[in-house]
């Protein structure tokens, strides 16, 4: 199997020859490409309104700004399947010109766990950047329950989310089985992150969660009235290394907990599966080409991506809105990381690992 579909690229002898002058090559091409005149559109695979679209359409400017030429962009929707429905459509039904392209939540984690739904060859589309999504969550203050109080915790805790096999649910079920936490329960069913804060607030659960967009737009009503504090953030996968997101370094990482708690079992399939779970949401909201895209496009909409992530006005954006600054990565760096992925899920003890903290959110 392979990531990126395979063409022919008339560019000449030189890209026949190997190091640097591969590299000028690889530059000479994409110099080839431009959009003066164009329109490009990005498809979100949920539905208007929701976060994953308001996450696309708050970072589209700024990627059609940093292609060349300049182009046009516009923002369509494509939801159903649990966010695979775009990706059968993109693989289908999408031309492969360089100026349609997926901005896809969730893909690289159900094709990695490899969901039924996702349709074959997921794993081979271009994906040619990405950014992070990170989950704080929220405890009751009248629960009594600390950082440094989770791990050995005896007390019965119920944790608001989504489903039993949302990463959320797996990640907190893979925590709390490391660090003692016997008594962890995950409630699910609460489709929003509003009604899972609700849920908490009204004392039908002592934790929900909330991702870094959500908390961040919304400290300081989530904290002001004291109800709900947070308690701890999954964090971002870096350089090898799960650490705080940028701007929400007061809050503690859930990684170090389990690093302190549970040293030995830092070699487990429980965390080979932890770690690999972060991965994956380190590319969470993913840019994806439709297949025989030429590889032309490539570099270059990677490269704007990176570039409208870093853009001081998109940053100011976010900055004056309250939300944290995701970490965003490229085209090289996206295609690592898919096959970090797929590395470590293809080991049976690791999706035995998940399967387990799944079976065990559904007791």
């Amino acid at each position: 199997m392979r990531y990126f579909p395979k063409i022919k690229r008339g560019i000449g002898i030189a890209c026949m020859i190997a190091g640097a002058v591969t590299g000028l090559a690889q530059s000479a091409v994409a110099q080839d490409v431009d959009f003066s005149g164009k329109t490009i559109e990005i498809m979100v695979n949920f539905a208007a309104g929701g976060g994953t679209d308001t996450a696309a359409r708050l970072v589209a400017p700024f990627v059609a700004k940093h292609l060349p030429g300049k182009p046009s962009v516009i923002v369509t929707n494509k939801a159903g399947a649990g966010g695979t429905a775009a990706i059968a459509y993109l693989m289908d039904s999408v031309a492969p010109d360089g100026l349609h392209i997926g901005y896809f939540a969730g893909t690289p984690l159900r094709w990695a766990l490899g969901m039924d739904q996702v349709p074959a060859g997921t794993g081979d589309l271009p994906f040619v950047g990405a950014r992070s999504v990170n989950q704080i969550f929220m405890v009751r203050t009248d629960a009594n329950l600390d950082f440094d109080a989770f791990p050995g915790n005896k007390n019965p805790i119920f944790f608001a989310v989504n489903s039993p096999d949302n990463h959320v649910a797996i990640r907190a079920k893979l925590l709390a089985n490391a660090i003692g936490a016997d008594n962890f329960k995950v409630i699910t069913g609460y489709k929003t992150q509003g009604k899972m804060v609700a849920a908490a607030r009204a004392k039908e659960t002592e934790m929900a969660q909330t991702n870094d967009s959500f908390f961040g737009a919304n400290r300081e009503a989530l904290v002001g009235d004291g109800i709900l504090q947070p308690l701890g953030q999954m964090g971002e996968y870096n350089n090898g290394k799960i650490g705080a997101q940028n701007g929400l370094e007061d809050i503690p990482v859930f990684d170090d907990l389990w690093r302190s708690a549970s040293p030995e079992t830092l070699d487990s399939p429980a965390y080979n599966a932890w770690q690999g779970l972060h991965i994956a949401m380190s590319i969470q909201n993913s840019f994806v080409l439709p297949p025989d895209t030429p590889e032309k496009f490539y570099k270059v909409w990677g490269d704007a991506i990176a570039a409208a992530y870093q853009d001081p006005d998109y940053i100011k954006q976010l900055n004056d809105s309250g939300v944290p600054v995701p970490t965003a990565v490229g085209y090289e760096e996206t295609k690592a990381r898919m096959k970090s992925l797929r590395d470590v899920f293809s080991d049976p003890e690791t999706r035995t690992a998940i399967k387990s903290a799944i079976d065990q959110n559904l007791e």
